[in-house]
């Protein structure tokens, strides 16, 4: 678990450093801008969820429970510390009414899908 934590943090650290303009995205240059053609940073988060344990689905569930059961009071700390510095993850919580210090665990999953679990 202490290797599923440190790359949890190592994919947040790197969207963080995509979000403050540390990777930027890549074009296409012989691309036209009507065709919008992006590629993404590996570990870039494309999108963020704020839920509750209870709204999580059971494959979710089942990973927030093993990361709440084996992350230290340091960790916590400092999951809740990149949160708090990476503008999008901020962002989303401001969204739904919540604060880092509130949660409790992330997962991820194969889209670059970050979701914020919070204590309901």
């Amino acid at each position: 678990m202490r290797k599923f934590l440190s790359a949890t943090f190592a994919a947040i650290i790197l969207a963080y450093g995509g979000a403050v303009g540390l990777a930027q995205p890549l074009t296409d240059p012989a691309a036209s801008a009507s065709d919008e053609v992006i590629e993404r940073a590996p570990g870039e988060i494309r999108t963020v969820s704020v839920a509750t344990f209870d709204e999580l689905s059971i494959p979710q569930r089942i990973a927030a429970n093993q990361q709440i059961a084996e992350t230290g009071p340091g960790e916590l700390r400092h999951m809740r510390k990149v949160i708090a510095e990476t503008p999008r993850l901020q962002a989303a919580l401001e969204e739904y009414g919540s604060a880092p210090s509130s949660v409790i665990a992330m997962t991820f999953d194969d889209t670059d899908e970050v979701t914020l679990v919070i204590a309901s």
